[in-house]
């Protein structure tokens, strides 16, 4: 009975043990001695398929009654008239207003209709956010296995551009509780995505870099100000993908630096000054949230109302009775990843910060809301949701990885076919519940 149990023991440890090894001491796979042509083709055709399916399902939000969110905002954009008076008042009710601008542009100076101009813009934006994911996916690849896999990448940015919760009909509505990865009702959250993907990609590499390691990303010595202006962007964009990126970041920072305090480790120095100089680069999107909260609470729509503590996920259960259920909807992918591969979430800086990032944005929607008739339109499910995309977007690099390894055996080959199988059925979830497929079957 002993070695029953000790056996099935000692091979769980032992792959954790593996599990935990930097990915880029594993072996994998030589790439295929297909063109690099072939590649970009690959990339472009699913760039032009994310942009088309964007556009589309804008469109019919703008079109279609009882679908106001991206209606409403496409309106109010015409608000944003150069006059200094009017632009003001309209910063005021609205100062997440980089998608707006793009809409006002295109509406007053190049003469496209007002939904259409919205959907364009909503398309626009979702490409950049493939492209970033992709920009993402490649690099991570690149670093740990040395070779360029933009097919993969691609492949795996164009899943992410469309996963949703899964959708069980007897459960409940396909969004609401569970909420999603991609909100595309909103188009402002969908606006801030590349931006917020740009600057954890900044400082994923700050992180690398006062370890010791290569960067993945950007390799030049304006890192710093790579990341200041991303976190800027996505502030003008929606506050809440920064609202999550910045304590997840500071969290991170903090045990590294606590961590080498307590080793006495030389590398405290070097971590130290990346602490202060991205604290630097960080002033001006804080200085432009602190702006935009007095604005709203102080003296714009809001006036009155302020962030507030509540009972412990009082606010999501405004939305379902069930919220594991919903956890697990929502994320099962990803929890399936982080699971499977504790060990790289634990060590390395792009796990732990995704892990980091998507527990803030839970815990800022479980215990915090807006006072007042506010409070029910649950606007921190933002950052659950801005935490839910960078979650996915590791758990799918990982996945990625995992596919290349070399030395496979039957379980492993079992788990890479059962954990794509567990991402596609995200997508289809997210591409049905927009009702992509009506017509085609």
């Amino acid at each position: 009975m002993k070695n029953f149990i000790q056996k099935p023991w000692t091979s769980i440890v032992r792959y954790h043990k593996e599990n935990a090894k930097d990915p880029g001491r594993l072996q994998y796979e030589e790439a295929p001695a297909s063109s690099a042509s072939s590649a970009c083709i690959t990339c472009a055709g699913l760039a032009l398929l994310t942009f088309v399916l964007y556009y589309k399902i804008a469109l019919a939000f703008c079109s279609m009654e009882g679908l106001q969110d991206m209606k409403a905002h496409a309106e109010f954009a015409q608000n944003f008239y150069l006059n200094p008076t009017e632009f003001f008042n309209a910063w005021l009710r609205v100062p997440h207003m980089l998608w707006h601008l793009v809409v006002k542009f295109l509406e007053s100076r190049l003469n496209f209709p007002l939904y259409e101009a919205a959907a364009l813009t909503f398309a626009l934006f979702g490409t950049f956010s493939y492209g970033v994911m992709t920009l993402f996916l490649h690099g991570t690849l690149k670093t740990y296995t040395g070779q360029k896999r933009l097919a993969l990448a691609s492949l795996g940015s164009a899943c992410l551009s469309f996963v949703g919760p899964l959708i069980m009909e007897w459960f409940s509505d396909g969004y609401m509780g569970s909420f999603s990865a991609n909100p595309m009702h909103n188009p402002t959250h969908m606006a801030a995505k590349g931006f917020g993907m740009l600057a954890m990609m900044a400082g994923i590499d700050v992180i690398r870099r006062y370890r010791g390691e290569r960067p993945m990303f950007f390799h030049g010595k304006g890192i710093y100000v790579y990341f200041g202006v991303f976190a800027f962007f996505s502030s003008l964009a929606k506050p809440t993908f920064i609202y999550m990126l910045l304590p997840a970041g500071i969290i991170v920072v903090l045990w590294d630096l606590f961590s080498a305090l307590h080793a006495k480790n030389r590398n405290a120095g070097a971590i130290w000054g990346a602490a202060w100089r991205l604290a630097l680069a960080s002033l001006p999107s804080i200085a432009y949230l602190l702006t935009e909260y007095l604005a709203l609470f102080f003296w714009g729509t809001e006036k009155g109302s302020s962030v507030i503590l509540t009972k412990p996920f009082e606010v999501w259960h405004f939305f379902t009775p069930n919220i594991k259920l919903c956890i697990l909807l929502g994320t099962c992918f990803p929890l399936w990843m982080l699971i499977t591969n504790l060990g790289y979430f634990y060590k390395s800086a792009e796990g732990r910060l995704a892990f980091l990032g998507y527990a803030t944005g839970f815990l800022e929607f479980a215990l915090l809301a807006e006072s007042g008739s506010r409070k029910d339109a649950g606007n921190f499910a933002w950052c659950l949701m801005a935490g839910m995309t960078v979650f996915f977007l590791i758990a799918v690099s990982r996945l990625a990885l995992t596919s290349l390894q070399e030395r496979r055996g039957k379980w492993h080959q079992a788990y890479v076919i059962f954990s794509w199988f567990l991402l596609f059925l995200h997508v289809y979830s997210g591409l049905s519940y927009y009702q992509v497929f009506v017509g085609m079957l």
